[in-house]
């Protein structure tokens, strides 16, 4: 299994509504003709609370790892194809700052027109501690949803390897959660947090 995250952003001069609008037609186009990849999250950083790049979406390939990049390769390849269609109208509008390659450490939740509170977090004990550590985590904010908790496979992804997304069901309820793990500095300790929401439903 493995957890495929891009880090993207707008390109100076695009317009926000062209943008959002090639943006989930790409992505979600993708998902339709590729089974096997599942779109977990696609989304905006919202009210400008997060770090750059602004956007990011979420691919899980519960059947494959590495192999999955063999994949891609080939139609990325295939120019003559009409797969090839969706990597550039979506270049024409972003850039693909950088992606990362995790382990899913549970099992990805779809999530789809929430509030989203992104942990990214350094691991600092192995994933059987970081697991338990968040299903412990869960039954204490019964009205969220934890998404996604990944870390990264060797240096494969961006500082600071982990990373949680949760989805909350107001911006109130953030209360509950963005001060926990202020003292905490094992299994995780947290670097930075942000604020998401659906492509087409932030505020810039």
């Amino acid at each position: 299994m493995m957890v495929y995250v891009e880090y993207i952003s707008r390109r100076p001069g695009i317009d926000l509504a062209d943008f959002q609008a090639t943006f989930k037609t790409v992505q979600q186009g993708w998902e339709s003709s590729f089974s096997e990849d599942q779109l977990i999250l696609n989304a905006a950083r919202t009210w400008r609370l997060g770090p750059e790049p602004e956007y990011l979406t979420v691919w899980f390939s519960p059947n494959k790892t590495f192999d999955c990049l063999d994949d891609w390769e080939r139609v990325f390849r295939a120019r003559d194809s009409a797969s090839y269609g969706y990597d550039s109208p979506l270049r024409r509008v972003a850039r693909m700052d950088y992606a990362g390659c995790y382990e899913p450490l549970m099992t990805p939740i779809r999530g789809r027109t929430g509030i989203y509170y992104a942990e990214m977090f350094r691991p600092s004990k192995p994933a059987p501690a970081i697991r338990r550590f968040f299903e412990e985590r869960v039954p204490t904010h019964r009205d969220f949803t934890l998404n996604l908790l990944v870390r990264r496979f060797g240096r494969l992804a961006p500082d600071p390897g982990g990373l949680a997304i949760w989805t909350l069901p107001t911006f109130a309820s953030l209360d509950e959660i963005v001060q926990e793990l202020e003292e905490v500095s094992e299994p995780v300790e947290l670097v930075r947090a942000g604020i998401y929401v659906d492509v087409g439903e932030e505020v810039v």
